[in-house]
């Protein structure tokens, strides 16, 4: 049951978009993305930020190409996607 404590536990307030996460959620969720490489080019986007942008499009579900321009390209966020899915299912 919702009461005031709960609401405010679970609160949204402060996110630019509802799909966005809240540091708790990504504290949850960021073990589970390969940490940066020391060698090689350095990530332009950052995780959280494809893993946001897969959400929203999710959530509202949009196709690829309307990704705001807020989110990085929807070629990253869409190869993101499909090498978390493929792995996922390797691991079923």
């Amino acid at each position: 049951m919702w009461t005031d404590t709960t609401r405010a536990h679970h609160s949204r307030k402060g996110l630019a978009l509802p799909s966005d996460l809240t540091d708790g959620e990504w504290a949850v969720l960021e073990p589970f993305f390969p940490p940066p490489s020391q060698t090689g080019r350095p990530r332009k986007w950052p995780v959280r930020r494809i893993v946001e942008a897969i959400l929203y499009l999710l959530r509202g579900g949009l196709p690829w190409r309307m990704l705001p321009p807020c989110f990085p390209p929807a070629s990253t966020v869409q190869r993101w996607f499909c090498t978390a899915i493929s792995q996922f299912q390797e691991h079923r």
